[in-house]
């Protein structure tokens, strides 16, 4: 049965709306995608769901051969070059929340455990899955495989413990903003940035700019970005390429704010971004997940209490709001798409206008893909490339 791919997407269609009127109920707390990743990894583990259950619907190799570059680069076309350059206290925030992580997992953690499992579960709580392997050759290379297994469970898990804490601090933030409406001043003080006007396209006549064509100079763009980085040889990733033109391009005019919503591509992307997350947790096993499980659940603990901690300090010094702070230095641990969904679903709970809901969404979206892409393309991967050689010399 789970062999036909239209059984597979249609299962995984309806608990995929189940998911977002739990998320709606929840305001936002149980996203979609932590529901799914609950659904899934349980049948995976039971053997109710064939591994390739979700595989053989093909969304996934549609979403690593084009579908989140491009949504990344339609992140691009959300912030603005002014906000961007003002985003720099997100990064501060982000950077501080790993260094109190840092120092935690290296005193108490490898106190209560030991060395491998603390500098094994850093560089993957820090950021994702490329942190994640990095750790797990330098564990084959050594000869101590049950450590890069560990760090992989750790990187398939840490959603689970980071998205409800940053769920809720975030929803605690948009209560007050909506609560004072200042969302919509804020909105309005972003909007110029006292940046000078970089268009040099002002719009593009009716006929070149519906739907179909919006997706294209989207897609342009992102093929732009990716032979940007393969020209670097990879120095430049390729998400951040994508990004960075995105946000460029869209500032040059070429490219609509929020391109992929205005061109109706949205919904289907993100569905097919959602899948991802569960379909990670394929290859786990009842035994390595049984094996490693204190352990993981451990660091995973310390991992949130680090980044909070970190947040709240640099978010008071910076006069943040402690909330955004804290629920930004935790993106380390969901990353993208997360990043997107979360301040979406807690958004979505308020039964805005549309117009408002847009605002609100671009006042707590910009901070959270911004310290996405600072902790999980970037900072993670220095530090997964500085720590793993270390760990079991």
């Amino acid at each position: 049965m789970w062999s036909n791919p239209v059984i597979s997407i249609a299962l995984y269609m309806i608990l995929y709306a189940v998911g977002k009127v739990i998320a709606k109920k929840t305001k936002g707390i149980i996203v979609e995608g932590l529901f799914l990743s609950v659904i899934y990894i349980a049948g995976f583990l039971t053997g109710a769901f064939p591994t390739d259950t979700l595989t053989n619907t093909g969304v996934p190799a549609m979403m690593s051969a084009f579908g989140t570059m491009l949504l990344v680069t339609n992140l691009g076309t959300m912030i603005e070059l002014s906000r961007l350059l003002k985003e720099w206290k997100t990064v501060v925030i982000c950077l501080c929340g790993l260094l109190v992580m840092g120092i935690l997992f290296s005193t108490l953690g490898a106190v209560v455990f030991n060395r491998y499992y603390a500098l094994s579960a850093l560089p993957p709580v820090a950021g994702g899955i490329v942190a994640a392997g990095l750790v797990a050759d330098s564990a084959e290379a050594a000869g101590m495989t049950h450590y890069g297994a560990f760090a992989s469970l750790v990187c398939s898990l840490q959603t689970f413990a980071a998205v409800p804490v940053a769920s809720y601090l975030l929803r605690r933030h948009c209560d007050k903003l909506v609560a004072d409406r200042s969302y919509l001043a804020a909105s309005g003080e972003h909007a110029g940035g006292g940046l000078p006007d970089l268009r040099i396209i002002r719009s593009f006549p009716k006929l070149w700019n519906d739907g179909s064509m919006m997706a294209a100079r989207v897609l342009l763009v992102t093929l732009m970005g990716v032979y940007l980085s393969k020209a670097t040889g990879g120095r430049f990733p390729a998400a951040v390429a994508v990004l960075f033109l995105g946000v460029l391009f869209t500032e040059l005019g070429l490219l609509e704010r929020q391109s992929l919503a205005k061109a109706g591509w949205i919904n289907i992307l993100i569905m097919g971004m959602v899948m991802s997350l569960p379909n990670s947790f394929r290859n786990l096993t009842l035994d390595s997940f049984g094996a490693m499980l204190v352990p993981v659940v451990f660091f995973l603990v310390l991992g949130v209490a680090g980044l909070v901690l970190g947040g709240v300090i640099m978010g008071r010094i910076l006069k943040i709001d402690w909330k955004l702070a804290a629920s930004s230095s935790l993106a380390a641990m969901y990353g993208y798409p997360l990043t997107e969904i979360i301040p979406r679903a807690v958004v979505g709970s308020y039964d805005l206008p549309a117009d408002e809901e847009e605002q609100l969404l671009e006042q707590v979206m910009p901070p959270l893909i911004i310290a996405g892409f600072t902790t999980v393309t970037i900072a993670s991967v220095a530090l997964a490339g500085f720590v793993a050689p270390i760990i079991f010399q």
